[in-house]
């Protein structure tokens, strides 16, 4: 007489047919034909070879293997964000696993890479202006005359040989009325370079030593 095993391993799926796990189905205590009691969404195979990076899946006869990047951490080529990876499958065509160093550079699709964008420099320099604060009337206009010898007057003399009608209008209004200068105000800035023909550097240089005053 045959003896059967109380008990035999079996492989649990999901509703999806995909691989859970190992499990075991009990013999059938009332069938003396070897009979066992699978549970639902078991079958009765070999259990899956285990690949790293992929599930295995049941398609009815054979285990097919999908790949997992559940989990993952992957960027969106659009804006360099992380994006959560819920499903299974192949990624994405809009994501990358290459993260985008900084907000100026942006995915391209010929490199397979993130390429600085075409812009960069003015927006680095666009970002530095608006993260530079404002000075008050008082430390602004006592460090140009610091470092460029030019008093008030002097500075709407300059802008008065250079500017003309509303552009004029404007910055003598500024230099003689505001209470806060500020880097990211546009005409203020053409002001400086345009008129005053002072560089970058030299701009921020004036503006970190007028913050001490």
């Amino acid at each position: 007489m045959e003896i059967q095993a109380k008990t035999i391993p079996v492989c649990q799926l999901d509703e999806n047919n995909y691989f859970v796990g190992m499990t075991i189905a009990d013999l059938d205590p009332l069938a003396n034909n070897g009979h066992y009691l699978i549970p639902a969404l078991c079958i009765q195979t070999e259990q899956p070879e285990f690949k790293h990076g992929f599930v295995a899946q049941w398609t009815g006869k054979t285990w097919k293997y999908i790949e997992d990047h559940r989990g993952e951490t992957v960027y969106s080529k659009k804006t360099g964000e992380v994006v959560v990876i819920n499903e299974l499958g192949v990624l994405p065509a809009t994501v990358t696993t290459i993260p985008c160093p900084d907000i100026y550079h942006q995915w391209s699709d010929k490199t397979n890479n993130w390429i600085e964008k075409a812009d960069a420099e003015q927006l680095r320099l666009q970002d530095k202006r608006n993260n530079a604060g404002s000075l008050s009337r008082t430390q602004m206009l006592s460090q140009l005359e610091i470092t460029l010898g030019k008093n008030k007057e002097a500075l709407v003399k300059d802008a008065e040989n250079v500017l003309k009608g509303i552009d004029l209008i404007k910055i003598r209004n500024y230099i003689l009325e505001t209470q806060l200068f500020a880097l990211n105000d546009d005409n203020w800035w053409k002001y400086l370079t345009d008129v005053l023909h002072l560089g970058e550097k030299q701009i921020f240089d004036i503006w970190n030593e007028a913050s001490n005053i």
